[in-house]
């Protein structure tokens, strides 16, 4: 059987900027995810579905963009994601909380969504080319998650 061990990341500010926001829509996304065939109904299961693909998709951009920046052999989108201790995810608690009930799972959305559609927003106008991309992309789908919610 083999082992993997956890990997260390550098944390520099763009890095842990980066990570933050990573974390956050991985772990916002597996929870959404949860409710895949266990919403109230089909809608919302289609739309629970769509807003945490949207989120591992925002997840997968930033962990591949520290990826770059850390430069580090061997490392991935998938390193960050899964090869990370606990303790070492920066995302914010509120991402983290259980489903609870439908309505638990929708006020925990409007919170996230209403921080993070503004934060996207304004990182359009970046001077790092590549978050400014990417914050271009997830503004459209923060956009539609925070009306959604």
């Amino acid at each position: 059987m083999a082992t993997t061990t956890s990997i260390t990341v550098a944390e520099t500010p763009l890095l842990l900027f980066t990570l933050r926001r990573a974390d956050d829509a991985l772990v916002l996304g597996h929870r959404l995810s949860e409710w895949c065939g266990h919403a109230p109904m089909l809608e919302e299961d289609l739309a629970l579905g769509n807003l945490a693909l949207d989120l591992i998709g925002q997840a997968r951009l930033l962990y591949g963009y520290t990826a770059e920046l850390e430069g580090v052999a061997r490392r991935d989108e998938d390193s960050y994601a899964y090869l990370r201790d606990a303790p070492q995810y920066r995302n914010l608690l509120l991402v983290e909380q259980p489903n609870g009930d439908f309505a638990q799972t929708m006020l925990r959305q409007l919170l996230y969504s209403a921080f993070a559609d503004p934060w996207w927003r304004a990182m359009t106008a970046s001077k790092d080319a590549t978050l400014a991309a990417i914050a271009a992309k997830a503004a459209k789908e923060s956009a539609y998650h925070l009306r959604h919610a």
